[in-house]
């Protein structure tokens, strides 16, 4: 499927065109050493090669376009979470897309005509950014290349094709095509951030761990409306306006909203990916006397694939280049700028000699298992919105009929989970921890933010290592030092006990260690374990699994021992299935749950129960 509708400009706005210039190699015939070559200047790339440079370290960027964005005016990915928008803060990003783009924090899922419930990701009113801002990609993509500009330890080659790649034991060849004929360059580190298409990995022929297309399609059809109405992400399922389909709905910066259609359910989905049927489909959603103008009309599918490892010698893959998963949740933009903060800090620690080569296998550790998550999450959330089989389908609805009426339920419909912080519980750089009352604080989680003097403790976590002292002052140690007096909000998330908390930061604003009290030599020692970091040196922690996790895991598991039963003997295997539940809880509950099912069952009339679709076609075997 290829897009059929990408226009290059808008009223208002055309994508920039940034000049080609003569690389060196080839005006001055000489082959250079860069420390650090990126290949691709997205998302991922562009966030890296600002991770470095901000750091003093010379980066050469390639790209084979001379423009941001995918094709065109496609907006691509458009939801930022507020993690990235923590990482992008440094650079001066982040305020740019906050005033361009539209904030949400809410939104509403529906079945059929019905609205189920409405969801507030973020209560809190005192962090620095909001949960999601919803912006084009090519505009976050000019924002950073902008920003790159700034440094002139930044060298950013439009129009530079990367051909081939070698990675040898101290360095890594690249040949590149331009418009004045190829040439040939070095760096001591490559990182490949070019895409789903990657030609690195291919060069490379790096092996995926797991690879399969999925077959159920999508278009998306971007229109810009002559009216507003509130930035709400709405999710439809089952909606009689897509003939049973999906469709996702939110609002982009200039009046342009993402609607998003489900299609392989259509006898022709290739035919349902055309500007015509597109105005059709949103004539239905927006009523027969709406004035729209279609932006950008794209089918899609979605690949589920990563790859064994992303360290290759040298060689160090980040974004869509190290896993493709569909786009429910908003993981993947954001998931490569998580990995290019992971990685920057990292880098740059061992090209200064600071720390040892082995602190990238960090990097290996902690966004493998981002990218991996990543991949299941999304894939969880493509078979609750499509389910595959008849276990699924009949799960999923009777979790929709529950989260209709019982808020407890609503944590159980997965039309994607949206993009946080990774929680790093093992990395091999966590400091064993002690006990606290606050696990969103633990050992490899983000930093929880807070309104901290005039501005916002996340702001102060900029690119270095940081210590804080909660409740009492501590000595300085040569990196940022905070100290918090009295902040109940901050304290509350902290954790902090009575005699006062420590707490150590690592550059990229996750949690390295913690102890109780003021502990100035405990924070010095946890900073030296990741300049002195070799394989096996540094025990893990030991933390459970998301909550989310196993919320889906149990969705997994139902539907297969659905599937597993003969058709005629389910009645009984899900009356088992009761019975061997009710078990385990006192008779008080079990009777409650059976007179909310009832009371659903009774309220529910015949007319809104939907007929199941036909199944829709599964992914296919391993690519």
């Amino acid at each position: 499927m290829s897009n059929v509708h990408q226009p290059e400009s808008m009223p208002g706005y055309s994508l920039p065109k940034y000049a080609y210039r003569t690389p060196p190699e080839i005006s001055q015939r000489r082959t250079n050493t860069y420390p650090v070559i990126v290949v691709g200047a997205g998302l991922g790339g562009l966030t890296a090669a600002l991770e470095l440079a901000s750091r003093g370290v010379q980066v050469v960027v390639l790209d084979q376009d001379d423009t941001v964005g995918a094709a065109g005016l496609s907006s691509r990915g458009i939801c930022y979470a507020k993690r990235s928008l923590e990482i992008l803060e440094r650079f001066g990003a982040s305020r740019r897309i906050h005033a361009k783009g539209v904030t949400w924090n809410e939104g509403d899922v529906f079945r059929g005509r019905e609205r189920l419930y409405h969801f507030n990701l973020q209560p809190e009113t005192d962090q620095r950014f909001p949960a999601f801002v919803n912006l084009q990609q090519f505009y976050v993509e000019q924002y950073l290349v902008e920003a790159l500009q700034r440094y002139p330890e930044a060298d950013l080659r439009w129009k530079n094709r990367v051909t081939d790649v070698s990675s040898e034991k101290d360095s890594v060849t690249v040949t590149v095509k331009t418009p004045d004929g190829s040439y040939t360059t070095r760096c001591k580190y490559l990182i490949a951030a070019d895409g789903a298409h990657s030609v690195v990995r291919r060069k490379l022929k790096a092996k995926d761990a797991v690879s399969a297309l999925f077959e159920t399609a999508w278009c998306i059809s971007d229109v810009k409306l002559t009216s507003s109405e509130p930035g709400l992400r709405k999710v439809y399922l089952d909606s009689p306006l897509n003939d049973g389909g999906a469709i996702w709905y939110h609002q982009m910066a200039d009046n342009v909203w993402r609607t998003d259609w489900q299609i392989s359910h259509y006898a022709d989905p290739d035919a349902e990916a055309t500007p015509a049927r597109a105005r059709q489909r949103l004539r239905k959603l927006l009523g027969p006397k709406a004035k729209f103008e279609l932006i950008w009309v794209g089918p899609w599918r979605f690949r589920r694939r990563y790859l064994e490892k992303l360290i290759h010698g040298r060689v160090l893959f980040l974004g869509d280049a190290a896993g493709q998963h569909s786009p429910f949740g908003a993981l993947g933009g954001n998931r490569a700028i998580q990995d290019a903060n992971n990685l920057g800090w990292k880098l740059a620690l061992v090209l200064a000699g600071k720390a040892h080569a082995d602190l990238l296998q960090s990097y290996e550790i902690e966004r493998h298992q981002a990218t991996r998550e990543a991949v299941d999450v999304a894939s969880r959330s493509a078979n609750f919105i499509c389910p595959e089989s008849t276990g699924q389908q009949v799960f999923r609805d009777a979790m929709l009929d529950l989260a209709r009426r019982h808020p407890w339920a609503r944590p159980l419909v997965n039309v994607g989970r949206l993009s946080v912080a990774c929680r790093y519980l093992d990395s091999p750089l966590n400091v064993a921890d002690q006990e606290f009352n606050a696990p969103l604080a633990a050992p490899g989680m983000a930093a929880p933010d807070g309104r901290l003097d005039r501005g916002f403790l996340v702001e102060k976590l900029q690119g270095g290592f940081s210590v804080v002292y909660f409740g009492n002052r501590g000595p300085k140690l040569g990196v940022q030092t905070l100290n918090v007096k009295d902040n109940k909000p901050l304290f509350k998330r902290y954790g902090v006990p009575k005699e006062g908390a420590t707490y150590v930061f690592r550059p990229d604003g996750h949690v390295l260690a913690r102890c109780r009290g003021v502990a100035g030599e405990f924070a010095r020692a946890a900073i030296e374990g990741v300049f002195n970091f070799k394989n096996g040196n540094v025990k893990r922690a030991n933390q459970s699994p998301r909550s989310t996790e196993n919320r889906d895991g149990l969705y997994d598991r139902f539907s297969a021992y659905f599937d597993g039963v003969p058709g005629k003997a389910r009645e009984r295997a899900l009356a088992r299935l009761m019975v061997a539940l009710a078990h385990h809880l006192p008779a008080s509950e079990v009777e409650e749950i059976i007179q909310a099912a009832q009371a659903d069952a009774a309220r529910r009339p015949a007319a809104s129960r939907r007929r199941t679709r036909s199944t829709p076609r599964r992914a296919s075997k391993a690519q």
